[in-house]
């Protein structure tokens, strides 16, 4: 149907042109462009230019879920990087969640001069090997609603403060099996990638973080040997760190990081 091959109000991709210093802002599984904006839209604020692509296969249907291969969502990663590229001298990946990962396997194999990870998953209580199974029997594993947390709520009254379409939380608020099988060999392949990654990294975790769980800042300090290593813990922040109560300290972390790395350079 056409309506399947429509972009959702406000899962569009969104590009900032500012300096010729670029971030490229990556969104989770299931979501969309929406959650990075308010990051791309502090990053501009400073100067600096900000792409952030829409994922393959997110912000359309979930149906689309079906034959999606992580590897769809690192070329759409890639396709953002080399848009930045063609107008920027330094680019910074900062990714949420699922995004986090790809920030981390495009640092390993494409020149970027730091990378900014937010609440990514390494490693999940679940048993993410299931959905290779699932997948193929049971299309969804979970469904939620923008009604079962505060979040929504919240990003509402905040996109109406700030003159900005009211659309809530934009995601598929079910978890497609096949999604969450990608997702689990995007945490195999990152594994893999880590001591490849040698450019400075912000790491950004919430002990207060339902999904992925606080002990993953530990995991990828011990795999991240060869990259410079930046922290910061949140104590109030759920998953979504770039919409949450602590947002703010999130985007000005990711700022002062980006400007500490630049100023020796004289960018």
């Amino acid at each position: 149907m056409l309506t399947d091959l429509k972009i959702m109000r406000g899962a569009e991709p969104i590009y900032l042109i500012g300096n010729r210093v670029g971030c490229l802002c990556l969104h989770g599984l299931s979501a969309s462009p929406q959650e990075m904006a308010w990051l791309a839209q502090h990053m501009h604020k400073q100067g600096f230019s900000a792409f952030v692509p829409r994922l393959y296969g997110h912000g359309v249907s979930r149906k689309h879920f079906r034959r999606v291969l992580w590897r769809d969502w690192y070329l759409s990663a890639l396709d953002g990087y080399h848009i930045l590229r063609a107008h920027c001298d330094h680019i910074f990946v900062m990714g949420l969640s699922m995004g986090g990962l790809l920030a981390l396997r495009l640092a390993a194999a494409e020149a970027v001069s730091g990378i900014v990870v937010l609440g990514s998953p390494l490693q999940l209580d679940a048993p993410l090997w299931l959905a290779h199974y699932l997948r193929y029997v049971r299309p969804v594993a979970l469904s939620s609603s923008p009604d079962d947390t505060p979040l929504d709520a919240r990003i509402r009254q905040l996109q109406a403060q700030r003159g900005e379409p009211v659309t809530g939380r934009v995601s598929y608020f079910q978890m497609s099996t096949a999604g969450v099988a990608e997702l689990h060999k995007l945490q195999g392949e990152v594994r893999r990638c880590l001591p490849q990654v040698r450019v400075p990294t912000l790491l950004i975790f919430s002990k207060q973080d339902q999904t992925v769980p606080y002990k993953n800042l530990a995991l990828f300090q011990a795999g991240l040997v060869n990259a410079p290593v930046e922290t910061l813990t949140l104590e109030q922040s759920d998953h979504i760190l770039t919409n949450d109560v602590e947002c703010e300290s999130v985007f000005a972390a990711a700022e002062a990081f980006v400007k500490r790395i630049l100023q020796p350079q004289g960018a």
